[in-house]
């Protein structure tokens, strides 16, 4: 999953913000310095460099303060990390944004903050402090299997040539691996539903129970399956109308199943498009992606 380190640089007890200029993404909103942590950096490398870059000063290190996953419409998720810059050498200097300014905490709300840094902001502002924020999302502390000791979960990361995070955890329970993967494989292959269909509905719900992990894996898949960036950012803001009526029939069925277990609301139109014999095959792609969603959530899984 894609880094990005966020600087809170602090003098005299207000906090450095800077805003972004009308050419790049987000334009005009504010956020934090910092960036992308690049291939074979590490976020502390990676916060130094953009320092530099973005601010002119010189050889800048930090304490982490918290990280968690976001993901913004259309994306895959990254992960966010916030460090508190301890020292740095010379003087913040605006290098390449539209201004920048020192603020106190307490006002960063009042500020049009890039999406990704609002949980971040809400939890800063009302303690003023640097601690780490309790309501922000901590990483796993499920131990994960070794594939060394697992020849079954050896064999399907040999297949892909990478870890996989969902399969290590659930070899926790190795027979409950071995019966998932074939289950998973029968609902989501070819059937009576195309594979674009499916992964609508799988995306519908994933972006519903914001699960980092599900999101990034089929963010990949629905690419794959004819899914636009456009149509992923369509769904996760339920901005449904461009699709064709079957279409958004399936994503309206997927979300609100999700959203309140029984889609009393959707059934009706999802039947006006698809056979039984298809809206159970649909049925089961829903509940399967619930499934791995709150499996992912509960224990803290995260992207690879």
């Amino acid at each position: 999953m894609l880094q990005v380190v966020a600087a809170i640089i602090e003098r005299q007890g207000r906090v450095l913000i800077c805003r972004r200029n009308a050419r790049q993404q987000h334009p005009l909103q504010w956020e934090f310095p910092g960036g992308k942590v690049e291939p074979g950096e590490s976020p502390v490398q990676a916060l130094a460099r953009e320092l530099e870059e973005e601010l002119g000063i010189r050889g800048a290190t930090g304490a982490e303060i918290t990280r968690y996953a976001f993901t913004y419409p259309g994306k895959p998720p990254v992960e966010l990390i916030f460090f508190r810059v301890l020292e740095y050498g010379g003087e913040p200097r605006n290098l390449i944004f539209e201004e920048m300014r020192w603020e106190p905490p307490a006002a960063l709300p009042g500020f049009d903050f890039v999406e990704g840094d609002r949980d971040f902001i809400r939890a800063f502002s009302q303690t003023g402090t640097f601690q780490r924020a309790s309501i922000l999302v901590p990483m796993s502390t499920i131990k994960m299997a070794d594939p060394a000791g697992n020849d079954y979960l050896a064999s399907l990361e040999a297949k892909t040539g990478r870890a996989n995070h969902f399969f290590r955890t659930m070899a926790n329970r190795p027979d409950v691996l071995r019966s998932f993967v074939p289950l998973y494989q029968a609902v989501m292959a070819p059937g009576s539903v195309d594979r674009r269909t499916k992964e609508l509905a799988y995306l519908a719900c994933s972006y519903a129970n914001e699960c980092a992990y599900c999101t990034a894996s089929h963010v990949a898949s629905g690419g794959k399956g004819g899914i636009t960036a456009e149509e992923m950012e369509a769904i996760q803001t339920e901005q449904d109308h461009g699709f064709a009526a079957p279409e958004r029939a399936v994503i309206r069925y997927a979300r609100e199943l999700t959203q309140t277990a029984d889609a009393d609301e959707t059934r009706g139109e999802l039947l006006e498009h698809f056979n039984d014999e298809q809206v159970v095959e649909i049925t089961l792609v829903a509940a399967m992606a619930n499934f791995t969603n709150r499996f992912n959530n509960a224990l803290g899984v995260k992207p690879e």
